[in-house]
């Protein structure tokens, strides 16, 4: 009876698990035409302001592109054909991310380069910073290095300090 009962905290924490994780991914199938409004205005830039989407700005060039995605949406367009559109109005450098062609490879691919050559660096520069191998001391070292050790340092005079 005692072993059953050891098992039942981890059986519940398990339930409950499972509930969250099914309530916490369970989304209406269809989102509000305000929520998918922002969520498509979030993902281009303010044509006016530095560092928001048009989402997040109040200016009034942000609640006109916010206008224009809602009057799109009513009329069916979907998210890509809408962002496409913006783009064609305002150019590429209205999105929050930017395309993965052309030149905006280059910003998507640069930093992982960049740091590929970074990490090769440091493990070329560790590798060469490793201490090298030092070859095991034979016995004929350890004489040698004895038997100077045992010799007089100042040259064989084993004589005084040389006052008389």
């Amino acid at each position: 009876m005692t072993r059953a009962w050891r098992w039942v905290p981890w059986v519940v924490l398990g339930v409950v698990a499972v509930a969250v994780l099914a309530v916490g991914t369970h989304r209406s199938s269809h989102p509000t035409m305000q929520a998918e409004t922002l969520h498509i205005a979030g993902l281009v830039r303010c044509p006016v302001c530095q560092g928001e989407s048009a989402a997040q700005s109040s200016a009034p060039a942000s609640v006109q592109i916010r206008d224009q995605i809602g009057e799109e949406l009513a009329a069916g367009e979907h998210q890509s054909q809408i962002v496409s559109g913006i783009v064609a109005a305002y150019g590429p450098g209205i999105l929050e991310k930017p395309e993965a062609s052309g030149v905006g490879v280059v910003v998507w691919v640069l930093p992982v380069v960049a740091v590929v050559v970074a990490v090769a660096g440091l493990m070329l520069a560790f590798a060469r910073w490793r201490p090298h191998q030092v070859a095991p001391v034979s016995e004929a070292d350890r004489a040698l290095v004895d038997r100077a050790l045992r010799e007089d340092p100042s040259g064989g005079d084993s004589g005084g300090s040389g006052d008389g």
